[in-house]
């Protein structure tokens, strides 16, 4: 169920910074970073993906580079100023990190 948790982080990329007040660089990054999620893990192995293209184990590492990027992120001034969206970004590495962690890493179409 990797992938339903991928679509609903990106809906939370896509929709909270805009009503938290968030900067408008800010949430324009976040919608960025909704987008690339939602586009590689649509084309991930695994059960509802669009089209089974990606192993499990390279979207890990995607995963695993998408949450350094937001680490990097608290340190950038549009995020770390505004407290909501300091808040709301640690709190996405948070879930993104346990989602990682719970993680069974196998390609989600094997039977």
């Amino acid at each position: 169920m990797h992938n339903l948790t991928d679509y609903a982080f990106g809906i939370a990329l896509m929709t909270v910074p805009k009503l938290i007040g968030a900067n408008v660089g800010a949430t324009k990054i976040y919608r960025m970073l909704a987008l690339q999620i939602f586009l590689y893990s649509a084309f991930t192995k695994q059960p509802y993906a669009l089209k089974s293209l990606i192993p499990m184990p390279l979207h890990r590492k995607i995963d695993i580079g998408n949450l350094t990027f937001l680490g990097l992120l608290q340190l950038y001034s549009k995020i770390n100023s505004n407290r909501r969206t300091s808040i709301f970004n640690i709190g996405m590495i948070a879930l993104g990190i346990t989602t990682v962690f719970l993680t069974e890493w196998r390609d989600g179409n094997r039977k």
